[in-house]
């Protein structure tokens, strides 16, 4: 890629959905001879993959979550632009050149001090359904780099008018290049006819965790040669933990809190449940991975649910209501697929065609030249 040396400052957090595109983007940049800084929250140092970006692009600060709280707003703004103020350091000391806000409230600080210092700013959104943050500085965006088509339905003419789909950066450890038998093999599941991989993000999610189990006890002798990869979350993990060692019935599990080489994850999988963040989405989709898709009924502005009807149109997907996520309902659907070859490449190829792995190259070009 010629272009002429840049520095770039990428910024977000909160959720694994804002910090893994923006590892992916300083992962491509640093490759391709800019130097790209990755400046996230405090609060985002319990992300494990932020391990990906060298400490010395690496960076923390304390941006302060947005609150409508009248007594505590005072606090709010103080914090606010003391951030603004560590930020504009930042971006002086590495000679900054433009700031890209992968979104989540700890890019609104950086983006500010951008604007403020006359540096361009650019926004990555993620979802079919913009985030406080793209709303916020659209006008002040020189593009708005987007995930999904749809999301120019979701804009007013002036800010669709700025809107170029490039895709959500996929990070490099995710493109896993393995024969499948091996990455079934790294999870012990070698042995099992099919693999279901149940992902609930980087929170984990109850509801994808009691449809697992659900499914292990009461279809037990249907997904006896089915085996699951089950990404539980932190919090959830012991109790899960301990059901798995407790009842010999359960079959072939590999259970963790977070998966860390979640591209063998994928490649081992034949089919994934999973909510309908943006992220995971595109990385299976990255992989050729066909999914159930469980929309977080709480998401901002409900863009979960949008998210998940990119990927069921195009049948890349089924998507299921968080309130009929039971196994009665699921557990027939995902073992109709799994038993037919022809559904289940006739998805993958659906995947596929959603993917857009050359995104970091996009975005990174447009913000270059």
């Amino acid at each position: 890629m010629s272009t002429a040396k840049k520095n770039i400052l990428i910024t977000g957090g909160g959720t694994g959905g804002h910090i893994s595109p923006g590892i992916a983007l300083c992962e491509y940049a640093s490759a391709n001879g800019i130097d790209a800084y990755l400046l996230v929250g405090k609060v985002d140092a319990k992300f494990n993959y932020l391990k990906e970006v060298d400490d010395e692009h690496r960076l923390f600060y304390s941006a302060p979550a947005f609150t409508k709280n009248l007594f505590k707003f005072p606090l709010f703004v103080l914090r606010f632009f003391i951030a603004v103020t560590a930020a504009k350091n930042i971006i002086r000391k590495k000679k900054i050149d433009c700031v890209i806000g992968m979104g989540g409230y700890v890019s609104a600080p950086a983006l500010w001090a951008a604007a403020s210092l006359k540096k361009p700013i650019y926004l990555c959104e993620q979802n079919t359904v913009p985030g406080k943050v793209t709303v916020a500085f659209a006008k002040k965006a020189k593009a708005i780099l987007t995930t999904f088509e749809d999301t120019k339905h979701f804009v007013k003419p002036v800010t669709a008018a700025k809107c170029i789909c490039a895709g959500n950066p996929v990070r490099g450890k995710v493109l896993a290049d393995a024969d499948k038998q091996k990455a079934r093999a790294f999870f012990n599941l070698k042995h099992c006819e099919k693999v279901i991989l149940a992902i609930g993000g980087s929170q984990g999610a109850l509801v994808i965790n009691e449809l697992v189990l659900g499914m292990k006890r009461s279809f037990a002798e249907d997904f006896s040669r089915i085996g699951i990869i089950w990404c539980t979350g932190a919090k959830s993990f012991e109790k899960y933990r301990a059901i798995i060692q407790e009842d010999a019935g359960m079959g072939s599990v590999f259970i963790s809190p977070f998966i860390e080489d979640v591209g063998l994850a994928y490649l081992a999988a034949d089919i994934a449940i999973s909510r309908s963040g943006s992220g995971v989405m595109m990385e299976m989709a990255a992989m050729s991975l066909p999914s159930i898709l469980i929309p977080y009924p709480h998401a901002a502005a409900d863009h979960q649910n949008k998210n998940a009807d990119v990927f069921a149109r195009s049948g890349a997907s089924l998507k299921i209501d968080n309130k009929d996520a039971g196994a009665a309902k699921v557990a027939p659907l995902i073992l109709d697929i799994l038993s037919s070859k022809q559904k289940l490449r006739m998805m993958s190829a659906k995947a596929k065609s959603e993917a857009k792995t050359d995104a970091a190259a996009q975005i990174i070009k447009i913000v270059t030249e």
